[in-house]
């Protein structure tokens, strides 16, 4: 500080600063052109793809009866999925600006020439680029302008954009750095005699207080004076406080010392049985009085941690070595053993400082009263099913009556087997009060043979929420060593026992939907922190299994689970109620794109969502975690083996060629069924042969109904003899419980869509969603679904009937995903949705 108040810098300092400034400022001018050109080339690039999404719109724009007709392609959106994380909106606008499909609130204009014309703006609530296109169509020498706006979100394009910026800027920041490291290395040059005096003072002894004196420049030497001001005053100090310690000693050695003279003095009196006493009693005494201090002391710290506990991961088994180790150098001739079952650390989440007391308290209790009878034993065991991980300190002492063990756990509660040791009855209540902030279970056990076992058995729980960032470890330790050891013995349990399960959940899998929503509660099987709500399209019978595995792991847990149609739970998502659910599981895959794309979804990472292939998520929004074949399904005893198609071609002639199938065919209405008109848009796109065969199935009077349990029915009694489209899981699970049918995965390509489960923006718990979703896809939901229901799990690593390798190896062909990307929306199009249906309907309804 200079003496008009102004602060100064060194010589160094102030020479770095302007250098370094005006080597940022050349950096600034760069970054800001490196972005721009980033930036630039970034859009350049996905202009293209959004461009082409519009030109494939425009082709299919059609003047039909003096209207606007768009039949939009599927091309048109799929080109987009290629920025796979990108949502993507569009709108055509007739040449009056009347929209004519598309999402009417887009930004854009109508426009009067074929030129395109990019910008950016916000749209529902995120950044968007948009192109808009004008398109003519000529009708009876009438010219019509039509306009194309097609938009997309950013994400993807930013990705790229720094990606460029990066590797482009990289090289500018390493020139910069190294420059400042040259510049900085020549200051220092330059200013040397001043790193003299730094080594100067970093080499005097720490008792030398004298002054520095050495010649310096100007700008350290008020300084100097200074720091030698400093030293003086330093100096002083030290030794007032050396004369303040040495009076203190004296003060507290003078009472210990009278204490001990007086018990000296004592027992030199001519009476040696009494002195003695006296002599025993202050002695005794003295120690109490030092340990009951130490005791109290230790009692008020665990009672104030205990009650604002700060939970950390505590290694159980490091923490028992450390304490047995210290024991060990007082214990004179008992035996002290660690015993531990397993060999990974057993962790817990606690506090590490009072469960080493409460552990020091216990180790030498037993050394105090069971040392000289045996060895102590300090047991540590891994949780499991039913508990969670324990300690256990064991001695062959005297132990406790067991109408004494209350007593003793309380402050200052001996035992009858206690008297005549010295003791302030405060140990076992310091364990008891850390088990009690831990909350774990403590018992004092009579052990067999004679002596006592301590016992703190932690909650199965003891994971706490702070210390879930970290769980891997912990839940390797205690969930870990038995489904290992065990994993072969289970996957046989497994695979006897998912059979009978499976037959009591059919009947009810297969219930007809009603429309009308139904409510189940699910309560938790210990005392609620919070209840999970789930709307799901999937029967409730199908997913018990899961939310009460979910509930097993997560106890506190209770789950309201709201069993919807695709339509109830696409309208309560977009236009919510009172309450938004915290999760959602779909079997239109298509409809949970949709209210992804249009912003009613959150995003949620994890290990578990990050391992999933690409077809399976996306924007991080929605996850697939089950598979659903659609396969041909027929009457094993009313459909020759000769007959039987392997593929659509074999339908389509056996349909032609056979009379005995007229009205025996049945598939889905998917006028009425979601995941039917889902199955039907995306056998046009895949299938050059698909309106051939609806043609062929129409000729035959096919029957149409709105429930995969419904056709099942139908054919297992007789009544229709194939029926196409259906879904494998639950033809399967109707299969395996002794229904006479038989199941063909098509040779040509078999399509799969999936369950998918996303969490809705707004929802009151979506952690506990998230929580949710990483169960379904870890390896235990997904065991779970591999054998408890009749879903195709995902996880190539697990093994079941149900699993994705079972699927896999009874494949015949091809396996077609339904891929969660933006082109599921064109089929979502009022427009395009309607000239489906109708031309199935003209087709279907000729007879």
């Amino acid at each position: 500080m200079s003496p008009d108040g102004r602060t100064t810098g060194s010589l160094q300092r102030r020479l770095m600063v302007r250098l370094v400034v005006v080597l940022a400022l050349v950096a600034g001018c760069l970054f800001l052109l490196i972005r721009s050109d980033s930036r630039n080339a970034a859009d350049g690039a996905y202009d293209q793809l959004l461009l082409a999404s519009a030109l494939a719109i425009a082709d299919a724009v059609r003047v039909e009866e003096g209207a606007v007709e768009v039949d939009l392609p599927y091309s048109s959106l799929g080109i987009l999925s290629m920025a796979r994380r990108d949502r993507a909106f569009y709108k055509v606008l007739d040449s009056d600006g009347s929209p004519v499909i598309g999402y009417q609130d887009l930004p854009g204009a109508v426009r009067r020439d074929d030129a395109a014309s990019f910008t950016d703006t916000v749209y529902r609530g995120e950044p968007v680029r948009v192109v808009a296109l004008g398109h003519l169509i000529v009708q009876a020498r009438r010219a019509n302008w039509v306009t194309i706006i097609v938009a997309q979100t950013r994400e993807e394009r930013d990705t790229l954009a720094r990606s460029y910026f990066m590797n482009s800027f990289l090289p500018v920041m390493l020139m910069l750095l190294v420059s400042i490291g040259l510049v900085w290395f020549g200051v220092r040059q330059a200013l040397a005699p001043l790193g003299f005096l730094e080594r100067l003072i970093h080499a005097r002894r720490p008792n030398d207080f004298s002054a520095i004196e050495v010649s310096a420049p100007a700008e350290v030497r008020q300084l100097l004076g200074a720091i030698n001001t400093l030293m003086a005053r330093l100096h002083g100090n030290l030794e007032s406080t050396k004369t303040f310690l040495a009076d203190m000693a004296h003060q507290i050695r003078t009472p210990l010392a009278a204490l001990r003279s007086q018990a000296e003095l004592a027992m030199e009196e001519s009476d040696p049985a009494r002195l003695q006493r006296i002599v025993g009693r202050v002695h005794r005494n003295a120690v109490e009085a030092s340990e009951l201090t130490t005791q109290l002391l230790s009692h008020a710290m665990v009672v104030h941690r205990s009650e604002a506990l700060h939970p950390d991961f505590v290694d159980l088994t490091l923490l028992a070595r450390q304490v047995v180790q210290r024991a060990a150098a007082i214990a004179e001739d008992t035996t002290l053993r660690v015993e531990q079952e397993g060999e990974d650390d057993i962790a817990v989440c606690g506090d590490g400082v009072i469960l080493r007391e409460a552990l020091v308290n216990l180790v030498d209790n037993a050394i105090k009263y069971g040392g000289d009878a045996g060895a102590v034993e300090v047991r540590l065991r891994p949780a499991n099913g039913e508990r969670g991980p324990l300690i256990e300190v064991a001695d062959r002492g005297p132990g406790v009556a067991d109408e004494e063990k209350p007593k003793v756990l309380s402050r200052f509660g001996r035992g009858s087997s206690a008297v005549g040791t010295v003791g302030s009855g405060l140990g076992l209540a310091i364990v008891a009060a850390v088990a009690d902030g831990h909350g774990a279970d403590f018992s004092l056990n009579d052990r067999p043979g004679g002596g006592l076992i301590a016992r703190m058995v932690f909650p199965l729980d003891h994971r706490c929420h702070a210390c879930r960032t970290g769980e891997g470890a912990d839940s390797r330790a205690g969930h870990g060593g038995a489904g290992q050891g065990d994993k072969g013995d289970a996957a046989r349990k497994a695979e006897r026992g998912w059979l009978p399960a499976l037959l009591l959940v059919v009947p009810l899998l297969l219930w007809p939907e009603d429309g009308q929503a139904r409510r189940f509660l699910y309560a938790a099987p210990r005392e609620a922190t919070a209840t999970l709500v789930i709307a799901s399209t999937t029967d409730r019978p199908v997913m018990e299994g899961l939310i009460q595995d979910f509930q097993h792991r997560n106890p506190t847990i209770a789950i309201q689970y709201d069993e919807l149609t695709a339509v109830e739970l696409y309208d309560g998502i977009a236009h919510p109620g009172e309450r938004l659910p915290d999760l959602v599981i779909s079997s239109s895959a298509d409809l949970q794109v949709k209210l992804v794309n249009d912003g009613y979804m959150q995003r949620h990472v994890s290990p578990a969502t990050a391992t999933l292939p690409r077809w399976a998520n996306w924007r991080d929004e929605a996850f697939s975690f089950a598979q659903e074949p659609a396969v041909i399904v027929y009457n094993r005893d009313r459909v020759p083996e000769a007959d039987v198609p392997r593929t659509r071609d074999d339908l389509i002639r056996l349909i032609h060629e056979k009379d005995v199938y007229d009205g025996r065919i049945v598939t889905y209405d998917i006028a009425q069924s979601g995941i039917g008109y889902l199955l039907a848009t995306q056998d046009s796109v895949l299938n050059s042969q698909f309106w051939q065969l609806v043609d062929a199935m129409a000729d035959r009077h096919m029957e149409q109904h709105c429930c995969t349990g419904e056709m099942l029915d139908q054919i297992e009694r007789g009544e229709r003899l194939i029926g196409y489209n259906l879904l494998g899981s639950y033809a399967r699970a109707r299969q395996l419980a002794g229904a006479p049918i038989g199941i063909v995965l098509p040779s040509d390509y078999t399509l799969v869509t999936s369950r998918v489960a996303s969490i809705p923006k707004g929802a009151a718990l979506a952690g506990l969603g998230g929580l949710f979703i990483d169960y379904l896809l870890s390896e235990e939901g997904q065991t779970q679904i591999a054998n408890r229901t009749p879903l195709y799990a995902i996880s190539p690593t697990v093994e079941g009937p149900f699993s994705a390798a079972h699927l896999l190896a009874e494949l015949n062909g091809p396996l077609q995903h339904t891929t969660l990307n933006p082109g599921l929306l064109v089929f979502l199009d009022d427009s395009k949705r309607a000239r489906f249906l109708r031309q199935w309907r003209m087709m279907t309804n000729r007879y």
